[in-house]
């Protein structure tokens, strides 16, 4: 295979992977308003991209390691300069720099999310607080407890011992 080849096939994954970080992107905009009880489904989403983005970015690294001079490699460098770059990849460099500019956004929104779904943590921690030091909680205690021992009695107690 050919450096063009390579190229064109590096440059389709590009594609690939800032098509699935935008999906991603939106996912992590739905944990910033969903409901608790669907954080899970969206992190397992979120998890799923994840996977696809680096079965890509191994697929990169292959085609990358058949090119013996290391120039295609260095293109696909999250932190290459432009200039240090050949101009046969400079299409491959473009590319990384779209994936760049995306994953930067996910990552400025990680902090936000993140920061709302504590405050939401902490909101339900302070209710079960609440609902621990209320009247249904002390009557729970005492159902539990009177459980624990008509269990007990059975055990201690003869059935003609029981009869008042």
């Amino acid at each position: 295979m050919d450096n063009s080849e390579r190229t064109a096939q590096i440059c389709s994954c590009f594609d690939e992977i800032v098509e699935v970080l935008l999906e991603m992107e939106k996912e992590i905009g739905e944990l910033y308003v969903c409901s608790p009880d669907d954080v899970d489904i969206s992190v397992d989403r979120i998890n799923k991209y994840r996977e696809i983005t680096d079965e890509l970015f191994a697929g990169i690294n292959s085609l990358c390691a058949e090119d013996e001079t290391g120039e295609l490699k260095k293109a696909t460098e999250p932190l290459t300069d432009r200039k240090d770059v050949a101009e046969e990849y400079v299409e491959v460099f473009e590319k990384r720099q779209e994936v760049n500019a995306v994953a930067y956004r996910i990552s400025a929104a990680i902090p936000m999310v993140q920061d709302r779904l504590k405050k939401s943590m902490d909101r339900v921690l302070e209710e079960i607080k609440e609902n621990n030091n209320g009247q249904s909680a002390k009557a729970a205690r005492f159902y539990s407890a009177v459980n624990e021992t008509q269990g007990q009695g059975d055990r201690v107690f003869s059935q003609k011992s029981r009869i008042i």
